[in-house]
């Protein structure tokens, strides 16, 4: 008998386990009393991970060996390893009842109660394992996820630093580590784990989507990019690593970059803008430097010296290229921080004779542009210096159309009534398409005016507005885009008669409940209000 199992064993060990499984069950079928042969089968399908199986002998060979204490752990551990938790538990209870000085018993009994989410008993189980054993990890490892689990996380940071310190090369326990600070609002600890465990599994997707998720949140998104760009030196085919740098540059670099550079109705505003105030003397600051366009406009048109910020390092940095790219980094220079961490006397050396800014969304006031004017007025601008552009207007009109209705509300469709949809569609629609035309049924309405130079400071408003139709059409709410004037008479209007081949500020519709036929001469009462940060129309029934 010996002989043979010697032979099985190697037969296993030289990796023809299946080859060696199927033997061993044959012998066991042979002779029911051959514990030798079940306790073998056991752990060759333990060692496989075949733990349902695996427990099967090892009931067999307890019934005739009680007391043996290898196949009751065993039994206990094909049960967690099952997530049988409620029988492993048992098995342990019995385990440490017999074995009292195993830290191993105890460990599993600790396991089996954190599954089971019975997070006392699985401390109390494990500190038991660690006063016999102060050197076992995985009792560590227990006591760790239980204090995170019931929200005590400073001391799991403390099990979990322990559980790490005994074994430095355990990754699952850095990962778990990274959660934890995670949880416990500490994304740049957690991060950093992230990075040590991908640093030994760059093939780990989920990890590399918590590392982005916790850089992006401290605003270092382009570590996190580069961090994909690494990986995908290593195994260029990650999905994870290129899907996961594309997020990362959309929620960066939004889509809208490219059309605005490209819209040369709005560059030759800025720049006609620019051109009637900078001259030789004048020091020029922008607020929000994107591709640099604006600033190198400044400088080519002979400014003393240009200070341009941006809040997004990449963003900076790749302007800073450009501009070097073009030959104005004598002239211009690129911060990479908000203006509102912009220093005068360091970053900028003196106050600036002009003022640019960009930060305008679609609806004007998306990207904070009245705080960052409010404290760039104050703080970095001369007084009576110039600011551009000079003032900005949130425009409205009644909007109609038949093409642009199809995106806008559901009646019928395939002969089924569906409007039931409109309740849940959003109220506020942005309009993407330039060839939907848009079918006006008022005149030009004037909803929020801003004075970027009279005005220092700019508060919340309310107010209501009657628009009276000028043509009879059915009616689907109110169609909003934006007005800027630079002076010397020039004007941007990104106004919805006129399609643009390049696009980036887009019109919104704020939608009524229900599509109104409307007859000219009829009035419609439109509530208006700004917070400061976004609009918001609506009909006033």
């Amino acid at each position: 008998m010996n002989t043979k199992i010697n032979v099985l064993k190697t037969q296993f060990r030289e990796g023809r386990r299946a080859e060696a499984i199927a033997e061993c069950e044959a012998l066991c079928s042979q002779d029911d009393a051959a514990m030798e042969f079940k306790r073998l089968c056991a752990t060759m399908h333990l060692m496989e991970r075949n733990f349902a199986r695996s427990r099967e002998w090892l009931v067999q060979v307890r019934a005739s060996e009680p007391g043996n204490a290898d196949v009751l752990f065993n039994i206990g551990l094909c049960e967690r390893e099952l997530k049988d938790f409620t029988q492993a538990a048992g098995t342990f209870t019995l385990y440490t009842d017999k074995f009292p000085a195993d830290p191993g018993g105890w460990t599993g009994l600790a396991e089996s109660r954190l599954g089971l989410h019975e997070f006392d008993a699985a401390l109390r189980a494990a500190g038991r394992a660690i006063e016999i054993d102060p050197a076992c990890v995985p009792a560590w490892t227990v006591r760790a996820n239980a204090q995170k689990a019931t929200g005590r996380y400073e001391e799991a940071l403390v099990s979990f630093a322990r559980a790490i310190q005994l074994a430095p090369n355990d990754i699952d326990l850095m990962l778990s580590q990274g959660d934890t600070y995670e949880a416990a609002g500490n994304p740049e600890q957690a991060a950093a784990n992230y990075k040590a465990v991908l640093a030994a599994r760059p093939d780990d997707g989920a990890t590399l989507q918590k590392a982005s998720v916790c850089l992006l949140h401290l605003k270092r998104g382009g570590e996190a990019i580069q961090l994909c760009r690494d990986i995908l030196k290593v195994s260029p085919d990650n999905l994870t690593a290129k899907f996961g740098k594309d997020w990362l540059l959309s929620q960066l670099v939004p889509y809208w970059h490219v059309p605005m550079m490209n819209e040369e109705e709005r560059n030759l505003a800025y720049f006609e803008g620019l051109k009637a105030v900078v001259t030789p003397e004048k020091t020029v600051f922008e607020v929000g430097t994107g591709s640099g366009l604006l600033a190198m406009m400044a400088a080519r048109l002979g400014a003393r010296k240009v200070v341009t910020c941006e809040a997004v390092d990449l963003v900076a940095h790749t302007a800073s290229e450009i501009v070097r790219r073009n030959n104005f980094q004598d002239q211009v220079s690129v911060l990479a921080k908000p203006s509102f961490k912009v220093q005068l006397g360091t970053d900028l050396p003196e106050k600036a004779d002009v003022l640019v800014h960009e930060i305008f969304s679609s609806e004007l006031l998306g990207e904070h542009v009245l705080p960052a004017l409010e404290d760039a007025k104050a703080r970095l601008l001369k007084e009576g210096g110039e600011v551009l552009p000079a003032r900005g207007s949130l425009m409205i009109a009644l909007v109609s159309g038949d093409e642009l209705g199809t995106e806008l509300h559901v009646d019928k469709a395939f002969g089924f009534d569906l409007s039931p949809f409109n309740a849940i569609y959003p109220k506020k629609r942005p309009i993407h398409r330039e060839d939907l035309p848009r079918v006006l049924l008022s005149a030009d309405v004037e909803a929020f005016r801003f004075d970027f130079v009279a005005q220092s400071q700019f508060p919340p408003e309310r107010k209501r507005i009657d628009i009276p139709a000028v043509t009879s059409g059915l009616c689907y709410g109110v169609i909003q885009w934006i007005r800027f004037e630079f002076g010397q008479g020039v004007v941007f209007e990104n106004h919805p008669s006129r399609p643009r081949p390049a696009a980036n500020w887009q019109h919104t519709v704020y939608l009524f409940d229900a599509p109104v036929q409307l007859e000219a001469g009829e009035v419609v009462a439109i509530s208006a209000m700004h917070d400061r940060t976004r609009p918001w129309f609506e009909r006033v029934c």
